[in-house]
């Protein structure tokens, strides 16, 4: 048994290592839990292969994961509201409605992106956390169903700046992240 100990010694000591990449994922998402409110306005980008849609979102969320959205970009549409909600992210809105297809089969919309982020942000299975240059890369499935959507985050000081949501293998939609504030 003596000849052991220093091996176990030297498993634990290495479990125990700290991962500053995990930590700001845990962080990221114990501050988004704890508060309740997030804010902060989404540019987003839906590949649908054929065609490519743009358009930037401001987006409030509350403690019960509904999202509240303004359209503020392009000008054309700029002034759309609406709110997604549930667990399967019900997209409704205001008065004018969007005609965007669903994305991942019927799983996603455009304007439930930022929804998918933050519900993933919360609640999802955190698969793998590392550095990339400056940036904390996280990937997280938004569910444990056989059809989860993956996301995948890069955040700066513990702030997201870019998310990418994937089906399958494929990039369905981008999103470049401003004012992402926790608490406001």
């Amino acid at each position: 048994m003596k000849r052991f100990l220093p091996l176990l010694l030297v498993f634990f000591v290495g479990c125990a290592a700290r991962d500053p990449a995990m930590e700001a994922a845990m962080d990221l998402r114990s501050r988004c839990l704890g508060s309740g409110a997030v804010t902060f306005e989404a540019e987003i980008c839906a590949d649908y292969i054929t065609n490519v849609e743009r358009f930037t979102l401001a987006c409030a969320f509350d403690s019960s994961d509904t999202m509240t959205f303004t359209v503020t970009e392009p000008e054309d549409i700029a002034g759309i509201r609406g709110t997604v909600t549930g667990t399967e992210g019900t997209v409704r809105f205001d008065d004018t409605v969007l005609g965007f297809p669903l994305m991942a089969d019927g799983r996603l919309s455009p304007v439930s992106g930022p929804w998918v982020l933050m519900k993933a942000i919360r609640s999802g299975a955190i698969l793998a956390a590392g550095q990339e240059g400056e940036l904390v890369h996280v990937t997280i499935d938004d569910s444990y169903a056989d059809n989860a959507l993956t996301v995948d985050i890069w955040l700066e000081d513990g702030e997201v700046e870019e998310a990418e949501i994937a089906w399958e293998g494929r990039r369905c939609l981008t999103m470049t992240v401003d004012d992402f504030a926790v608490g406001a």
